[in-house]
């Protein structure tokens, strides 16, 4: 069993009651689960500042509240192709302060989201389904010898939409053929 590095709020005061009735520090650290020099440091922070709560912590604050994130993973579900910097700033406009686009996509990442490229397929009307079936049900008795008279060939190749498959979208893992996920283009 793993021992703690640090002890919650409510136990500093209670671990100061019990160093100051002379209480030995293995026994009591051992009683906490906890090292012997989280004891020792606090005890020494007690004595030296007579105040036995936690000092604030060195680092950036956090500004982004729960509210903030659960309204940024909702925004996400709804627009999936924003990018983080697109989200910073409509979560910084909503916010009234700024945040900055890494944070934005830390805070996805915690949520299970990640940006990943969207699955691509040739969107198909119930036509062509009815007509590619059709097809299929006339010429699914063919022999081997006359597919072999058979030439497939793509005379013209041409695109409609731009396709970088630079676009990306945030989705949880394991969702990949999930309808909102499939991006349809025209080739």
């Amino acid at each position: 069993m793993s021992r703690r590095n640090h002890l919650h709020d409510e136990m500093h005061w209670r671990a100061v009651g019990k160093l100051q009735a002379e209480e030995d520090n293995l026994l009591f650290a051992r009683e906490l689960n906890a090292h012997c020099s989280v004891i020792h440091r606090l005890w020494n922070h007690y004595q030296r500042d007579q105040n036995a709560s936690r000092r604030r912590g060195s680092g950036r604050m956090i500004i982004i509240t729960t509210a903030d994130h659960r309204y940024q993973l909702q925004c996400v579900r709804r627009r999936r192709t924003l990018t983080a910097r697109q989200l910073a700033s409509q979560l910084s406009a909503a916010a009234g302060m700024p945040i900055s686009r890494q944070t934005v996509s830390r805070r996805l990442h915690e949520g299970e989201l990640f940006a990943l490229r969207p699955v691509v397929c040739v969107p198909l009307s119930t036509a062509h389904a009815r007509a590619l079936l059709h097809w299929a049900r006339e010429h699914r008795s063919w022999t081997p010898e006359k597919w072999g008279h058979v030439l497939f060939t793509e005379a013209s190749r041409f695109n409609i939409q731009n396709d970088s498959r630079r676009a990306m979208i945030w989705r949880e893992p394991g969702t990949r053929y999930r309808a909102p996920h499939i991006v349809e283009r025209d080739h």
